[in-house]
């Protein structure tokens, strides 16, 4: 029988190496189910904010970090003069795995239901749903995910500024 040899190009070996260390993939979905008119969205202001749970366990970290992303947001987000109370109700969160992130890549994940009340009323003026989703892979991607709470607030934040209030705004955490 013949004899069956393989050599590698260092080429080949780096290029393996960069592909575990820095695959990364990003989305954000947002969709209304109860859109506030143009008119309420701009003279809206966030005077209150509460995250609630509606996952089998809490996750008391992500909790703070959303809390404090949405409120260091919300002045910059909504400018009007009605007060409103935001209220976002987590309905799902996937954390990090590490060995899978490094070995074939993993998600993470933070979707839930965004309400905009009129603080005097108790009116629901607008109603979304708001889904931001990481793939990452690799060992840069396993290191860039490993702080999920505060990667998917900062990007849940800018989603609900951008496609709520329509503010562009950038999350300095």
């Amino acid at each position: 029988m013949g004899q069956f040899t393989t050599s590698f190009s260092p080429r080949w070996i780096v290029l393996g190496l960069l592909a575990l260390s820095v695959s990364a993939c990003a989305s954000a979905d947002v969709s209304a189910i109860n859109t506030a008119s143009p008119e309420q969205i701009s003279s809206a202001s966030v005077s209150d904010i509460e995250v609630k749970f509606a996952t089998p366990r809490p996750h008391p970290g992500l909790k703070a970090a959303l809390e404090d992303r949405l409120r260091k947001a919300m002045p910059t987000c909504a400018t009007g003069s009605v007060s409103h109370r935001l209220v976002v109700t987590v309905t799902d969160f996937e954390d990090q795995n590490v060995a899978k992130s490094i070995l074939i890549g993993d998600e993470i994940e933070l979707a839930g239901r965004v309400e905009l009340i009129d603080a005097a009323s108790g009116v629901q003026a607008g109603e979304y749903f708001v889904t931001r989703t990481f793939f990452w892979g690799g060992f840069i991607g396993a290191a860039m995910m490993s702080d999920a709470e505060a990667s998917l607030s900062d990007s849940f934040t800018e989603s609900v500024c951008g496609e709520v209030f329509g503010v562009a705004f950038k999350s300095e955490s």
